[in-house]
């Protein structure tokens, strides 16, 4: 009652801020060349989340902004997307823009980096992901899909697991996002899938290097933040069905997406469905119990009025991803869709609040999230025991950030932010993690500066908080003893400084230092039992893992060329890894132990591409990654160094048939011969992918079909990041995949 209290009286004395005047935005877009007035331009102001087209005569009008400083995103497919600074302090404000042609991918509005703004305004490298993109990937696994961008690789045991790596580094080393909120998905194992898809994503922003700054420890190696659609225009609805098809595996995935928007309120829901069977290698070999089946449905509402935006997101995901491993290949004679014998079985639920304020030049988030994970290993149901693994992991997140423009050049972000999490082991004879209860709390802050024209500047702090208590408990119930209580808190203090300069419109030079650390994770201290097929024993005396990490990088964009170089050099310090001992358990089994040592990781990316008509586009890219422990060791899942080839030739035509894009997609692997002491070299392997995309317009109905082939040359091949190397089964042979998007506005 004394919250309600509270939570009443901070609501009175904001309401008269709230109701103030708000501010409306008109204008009109003409193609810069030919003075042309453009129809259907998005119009769109992200810290809103509020938009809205151009009409046919090229106008626009958004009601309701309240005061304060906006970037207003005007994008239209041809053109260069363009950013343009409002200063909403009256009545109406007018802005007319011109947009400029292009043929190259320009650089997109992101959000990660703290503050809405263009890829050029910001001293950390943001790679954008685009639905476009995603949709253009002849891969159909979301994380496999973002295997295109260098320095962006997924361990994976066929394609229903599989777990993002960015620059050398995976699990405890990164977050991973949904829509602004850290998953918690038991993620400190590689055969630990996320549970998340591509339903309702509009684009995937990835940092790589250190981000513990604005997103919290664990964000060593980066972070992945699944960025969700935005509400629908305001006074519409939108809506659109997704259905695919593969040869090799009979994988289908269908999907349904309906939003709309009033002026005040707006709404969306999605349902999606996904099974496959087993999949078969290019020599023909079915790859046992390699299937999987997942579905979720998630919805969102929202209300917007003046100075505030409420929104409440409800997501569930279910999946059942088969394990291939030796029971299981003696177990499964058929190839059905079916999970009978040894496979995962993961429910995620997560209900997020959040809030915005905008008070003039203070713009106030607040975040709330509650999520649910439930994680199951089901193995022969013939036997007495078949739920071997059952945890359930709750997690309450919270998050105040707050935003204040000194000017329309400097602007200072605070963030406080904390969880509270608990894991539960369920009635099953394997506890693979303990019982525990953490807590964390930090603050933060990154101050942002436009020291000119041409010269962008960035730095920050942090102060992370956190304690672990495991009680005393049964070990297992196939484990005597007990494990010994466990109570202990860590702390740390972390930087990030780095610039943007720009010597001319096209060229740019971006440089960041930026640390970060991690706590140990629960396995690494406590896990003392059976894991997989093996004994995992961790380290209590383990002190938190820290790294610094330098980056430079080089940008030159044209019209028709884009050309970026990224180098960097990543301190380790107290690098926690697992290793294989001599010694075996009484049944035999080997004993592997959590080890911590000093490293480094060091590499190059680079990207080019060209565009020299509008019906060819080339691009060509490359990563380059080198680790190593102090000892001289590689360290575990380092990909092959990799080159990927773009050829795509889109052009329009009359008639039915309305957009056409034929492309053709070769990848070279290098070898790997630099395997971590629990992997075997890898060697080098050729993949040539294939596409066909084309549109039509049936009774005024546009539909969006799809060919890919994947590799189409029916290569035998190891990847070195497959786990299912160690059993001699290949990755994925050929495969065609056949898509149709339905848009319905």
């Amino acid at each position: 009652m004394k919250t309600d209290r509270i939570t009443f009286i901070v609501f009175m004395l904001l309401m008269p801020v709230i109701l103030s005047a708000q501010t409306t935005l008109t204008g009109n877009v003409t193609d810069v060349s030919s003075g042309e007035r453009l129809t259907g331009v998005n119009v769109y102001i992200p810290d809103l989340q509020k938009g809205t087209v151009t009409d046919e005569n090229g106008n626009y009008k958004i009601e309701n902004i309240p005061y304060g400083l906006f970037k207003v995103q005007f994008s239209f497919i041809g053109y260069k997307t363009k950013l343009v600074l409002l200063k909403a302090d009256s009545g109406t404000k007018e802005i007319n823009v011109e947009l400029e042609p292009t043929v190259i991918q320009s650089q997109e509005v992101v959000v990660t980096g703290g503050k809405v703004g263009s890829q050029h305004e910001n001293a950390l490298k943001i790679d954008n992901v685009g639905k476009d993109y995603l949709d253009a990937s002849v891969q159909d696994n979301l994380f496999k899909k973002l295997e295109m961008i260098p320095g962006v690789s997924t361990v994976s045991k066929g394609n229903n697991i599989a777990t993002p790596v960015v620059r050398g580094l995976s699990t405890s080393n990164l977050v991973v996002l949904n829509n602004g909120i850290r998953l918690e998905n038991f993620q400190f194992s590689i055969d630990h899938p996320y549970t998340i898809d591509e339903s309702d994503i509009r684009n995937v922003e990835i940092i790589k290097g250190p981000a513990s700054l604005l997103y919290g420890s664990d964000a060593v190696g980066g972070v992945i933040n699944f960025i969700k659609i935005p509400p629908a225009p305001v006074g519409t609805v939108k809506s659109e069905v997704r259905t695919s098809f593969n040869t090799n595996d009979h994988n289908t995935v269908n999907s349904l997406n309906v939003r709309g928007s009033g002026d005040n309120f707006f709404a969306g829901i999605t349902g999606y469905l996904a099974s496959s069977a087993d999949y078969y290698s290019g020599d023909g070999i079915r790859v046992p119990n390699s299937r999987g089946n997942s579905y979720s449905g998630k919805m969102f509402a929202g209300y917007r009025n003046g100075k505030i935006i409420s929104k409440l997101y409800y997501d569930y995901n279910k999946l059942k991803p088969g394990i291939t491993n030796p029971p299981a290949v003696n177990l499964v004679d058929d190839n059905s869709r079916q999970n009978e014998f040894w496979y995962q079985d993961l429910d995620n639920h997560l209900l997020s609040l959040e809030n915005t304020l905008f008070l003039d030049k203070l713009k106030l988030d607040v975040d709330f999230s509650f999520q649910d994970n439930k994680r199951r290993l089901i193995g022969n149901p013939q036997e007495p025991v078949s739920k071997l693994v059952d945890m359930e992991l709750k997690s309450y997140i919270w998050k105040v950030k707050g935003s204040y423009d000194f000017s329309s050049k400097s602007n200072l972000i605070v963030v406080a932010q904390g969880f509270s999490q608990s894991n539960t082991n369920g009635n099953a004879p394997d506890h693979v993690l303990p019982d525990y209860t953490q807590t964390s709390a930090s603050l933060a802050s990154l101050w942002q500066l436009i020291v000119n024209d041409k010269t962008f500047f960035q730095s920050g702090l942090r102060f992370d908080y956190k304690v672990i208590d495991v009680p005393e408990q049964y070990k297992s119930n196939n484990t005597a003893g007990l494990v010994d209580p466990f109570h202990k808190s860590y702390n740390n203090v972390s930087f990030s400084t780095g610039f943007t300069r720009k010597f001319a419109d096209k060229l740019l030079l971006r440089g960041n230092v930026a640390s970060a650390y991690r706590t140990p994770s629960i396995a690494e201290l406590m896990q003392d039992g059976i894991h997989g097929d093996r004994y995992e024993v961790g380290n209590r005396d383990f002190v938190p893992q820290r790294n610094i990490e330098g980056d430079m990088s080089v940008h030159y964009h044209s019209a028709q060329l884009a050309f970026d170089v990224s180098g960097f050099y990543n301190r380790i310090f107290d690098y926690i890894f697992l290793a294989p001992t001599a010694d075996t358990t009484d049944a035999g089994l080997d004993i592997y132990r959590y080890m911590q040592e000093n490293a480094k990781l060091a590499g190059v990316e680079v990207f080019a591409g060209y565009t020299p008509f509008s019906y060819l586009k080339l691009s060509i890219s490359y990563s380059h990654l080198y680790s190593e422990l102090d000892n001289g060791d590689p360290l575990p899942f380092i990909p092959q160094d990799k080159i990927s080839l773009n050829i795509n030739s889109p052009f329009q035509t009359k008639g039915v048939v309305k957009k056409v894009s034929i492309g053709l997609n070769p990848l070279f692997a290098f070898d790997q011969n630099r395997p971590y002491i629990l992997e075997t070299p890898t060697d080098h392997y050729f993949l040539l992918n294939a596409s066909l995309r084309f549109s039509v317009k049936i009774v005024q109905q546009p539909l969006e079909l799809s060919i890919f082939a994947n590799n189409l040359l029916n290569e035998t091949y190891f990847d070195h990041l497959s786990t299912l190397k160690g059993m001699g089964y290949h990755n994925m042979g050929r495969n065609f995949n056949f898509r149709l998007l339905v848009p319905i506005n």
